[in-house]
């Protein structure tokens, strides 16, 4: 019997949204206001070399924080000796997504009210430049906090899902045994295998008709998020 319901965020929750571009020029303006210029390929490719970090840096599924990703930005722009304020460098990249929020998915709001009356609900979440307290913000601009018991962030827990140490957090605040809980995400590597490592019952959401996987089987696969209400109430 399912008495608990995770949820991943991107794609999940949120629609994907990607903020690349509004980093670059927050960095941009950021120089200029400091006096300091550069070639837009030199900004462009550093700030890629920084943020857009290779798979084995994942390895351990250790959280990277802003302000590793800062550093090695200034070491691409051989800025390590200046005085430049890093922290309003780190909380305009952090803040960005207050700017431009990303939409809700189709349906989203209707599965959380009509779940939310008999399971408990928690979120487990990757997070990348953008922090959970600023996810929190935006929850509550679109007036779902209330249907979330937790909210678990990689940045506040400091490793990236598939760790199981988030999904166990989660349980945990949730007073859920993993036999009574599923979890709902679009990604096989971190949401699913993560859960199921956990001894969770998973949903996959595969609305781009994405391949299957072999060796990370699903219990079940969606295309919106709507259709895991009756899914989950099925379940005895």
């Amino acid at each position: 019997m399912i008495k608990a319901i995770t949820f991943d965020l991107w794609n999940t929750i949120f629609t994907n949204k990607f903020y690349s571009n509004l980093r670059l020029k927050c960095l941009t303006q950021f120089l200029e206001s400091n006096e300091i210029f550069y070639s837009s390929d030199k900004i462009d490719n550093a700030f890629k070399s920084a943020f857009y970090l290779p798979e084995r840096y994942y390895e351990k599924n250790l959280h990277i924080y802003t302000k590793e990703r800062i550093s090695k930005l200034f070491h691409f722009l051989n800025l390590e000796s200046t005085n430049l304020d890093r922290n309003l460098l780190k909380n305009k990249f952090e803040e960005v997504m207050l700017k431009e929020p990303p939409l809700l998915k189709i349906g989203l709001k209707k599965t959380l009210e009509e779940l939310s009356s008999d399971y408990k609900i928690g979120l487990i979440s990757n997070t990348g430049i953008t922090p959970g307290r600023i996810i929190d913000k935006v929850f509550k601009k679109y007036e779902i906090s209330k249907f979330f018991q937790v909210k678990i962030y990689s940045d506040e827990i400091g490793y990236y899902k598939p760790h199981p140490i988030l999904f166990k957090t989660a349980l945990r605040k949730l007073k859920c045994f993993p036999q009574n809980s599923i979890h709902i995400g679009d990604k096989l590597e971190t949401d699913i295998q993560g859960a199921k490592d956990c001894n969770m019952l998973t949903i996959w959401i595969n609305d781009s008709d994405s391949p299957k996987s072999k060796s990370i089987q699903p219990d079940y696969e969606i295309q919106q998020i709507y259709d895991a209400v009756e899914i989950i109430k099925q379940i005895v």
